[in-house]
């Protein structure tokens, strides 16, 4: 049974549907998830051939093929948008009052801190005074922020709702700094996908027949009630249902807004690569 080994965050839609359906399975395959610590332990793996696959954003894929030489490719687009909040320690009440203190972030060369960047930017605050500390990926920023050891940090979900529960302050939503900012995406390196490709084609391919599941009318309790079961609260369940990607097909214009956030934040040497360069399109399924 071929395997292949993933590297990811938190697990998107397509990955808890597939998983709760046995679609890995009925493909054939063998899935190994490994949980990350950060952008960078995803980026350095994928690049040196710890793992097949990772989950991560556009701007990720991006920064690694020219930081790492990582040679990726996207396979599929698992979310239609990303959700992301910025929340800070009960009391801070402003962007500027934040960006006087540590504020805990993946990355500072790539990932949602771009978004941040903007944020600050246009709150009159320039990003190169401010203060970032690397603490890793969402969870640990969000154990960061309870713990009291960072002033603010960016937030996806199932951790905004909780860090709203614990009376933290949503200082912006990313949906009005960035509202084409793309979904998680599923990344491979291109000499994988070559010399894999019918076991590439079968991870795909179990992705987009679990999501086209998810997307029938029949179906959606049953979705949301596996979201739910895998953390996250009730909203943000439905709202993965009800904007689903069809056919996990990636999306051009947030490709583009990846390449605007990169370059506004003076991280984008040379031109960019095309899209159809960067996205893998032979894999489609045709019957997702």
């Amino acid at each position: 049974m071929p395997r292949v080994r993933q590297i990811i965050f938190v697990a998107p839609g397509p990955i808890v549907w597939a998983r709760h359906r046995g679609d890995f399975e009925d493909q054939g395959l063998e899935v190994e998830t490994t949980q990350t610590l950060s952008s960078d332990q995803i980026g350095q793996g994928l690049a040196d051939g710890t793992w097949d696959v990772g989950i991560g954003v556009v701007d990720n894929v991006l920064a690694w093929n020219v930081e790492r030489r990582a040679g990726l490719q996207i396979v599929a687009q698992l979310e239609r948008s990303q959700v992301m909040a910025f929340c800070a320690r009960p009391g801070c009440d402003s962007l500027v009052e934040a960006s006087k203190d540590a504020i805990a972030v993946d990355s500072t060369t790539n990932g949602f801190v771009l978004v941040l960047y903007r944020a600050l930017r246009r709150a009159g605050v320039d990003p190169s005074t401010c203060r970032f500390d690397p603490v890793g990926g969402v969870r640990q920023r969000f154990e960061a922020l309870e713990a009291g050891r960072t002033i603010a940090t960016i937030l996806v979900p199932p951790f905004i709702d909780r860090a709203l529960a614990l009376g933290c302050t949503k200082l912006w939503d990313g949906q009005d700094l960035a509202p084409a900012y793309p979904g998680v995406v599923v990344a491979a390196r291109k000499q994988w996908i070559d010399d894999n490709a019918e076991t590439a084609s079968s991870y795909r391919r179990a992705l987009t027949r679990a999501n086209a599941w998810a997307m029938e009318p029949a179906h959606r309790d049953e979705a949301q009630a596996a979201l739910a079961a895998s953390g996250y609260a009730v909203p943000a369940a439905a709202r993965l249902v009800r904007d689903a990607v069809p056919g996990l097909v990636p999306s051009r214009a947030g490709f583009l807004e990846s390449v605007a956030l990169r370059r506004e934040s003076g991280l984008l040497d040379g031109p960019p690569p095309a899209f159809e360069e960067l996205v893998r399109m032979d894999l489609q399924d045709p019957d997702a």
